[in-house]
């Protein structure tokens, strides 16, 4: 048989269970909330962080158009022994090829060609603005 002592002993240590269990659920859900909060303001940072390099830095030769421009330089080098003579490009490549000669002080060399098209030089290929395709294109370099 279970005595008084027992009963009330069991009513005490068990109400007490459960507020500690039920403090133990809200800490947890405020560590959840401060944790989602942290993992919004890193992406913020990062965001803060890619534009401010994007601003000071400029267009650098590891990422953007730059860079993709480059690749398909060096795919059509590695395959035919020499850098191409042209590549067709969208206006948002120029303007990074642009803003890439102003922002490291390199000669610009742009060039009108036939059918109210111009071309700027970078490296050793002229890229040839269409500015009636897509304005991120970046077509496949050739040569005359």
């Amino acid at each position: 048989m279970i005595s008084r002592r027992e009963v009330v002993t069991a009513g005490v240590l068990g109400s007490l269970a459960g507020t500690a269990s039920a403090a133990q659920t809200e800490q947890s859900a405020d560590t959840a909330a401060v944790i989602n909060q942290l993992g919004m303001i890193r992406k913020e940072l990062s965001n803060m962080q890619s534009t401010l390099d994007q601003g000071l830095r400029g267009p650098g030769l590891g990422t953007g158009f730059i860079s993709d421009i480059r690749d398909r330089l060096t795919v059509h080098w590695r395959s035919a022994g020499k850098f191409p003579d042209f590549m067709e490009i969208g206006t948002d490549p120029f303007y990074d090829v642009y803003d890439w000669h102003v922002r490291h002080a390199q000669q610009i060399q742009i060039v009108r060609l036939a059918e109210q098209r111009f071309a700027i030089q970078f490296m050793f290929t002229q890229l040839i603005v269409r500015h009636e395709m897509d304005r991120r294109f970046l077509g496949q370099p050739f040569d005359r």
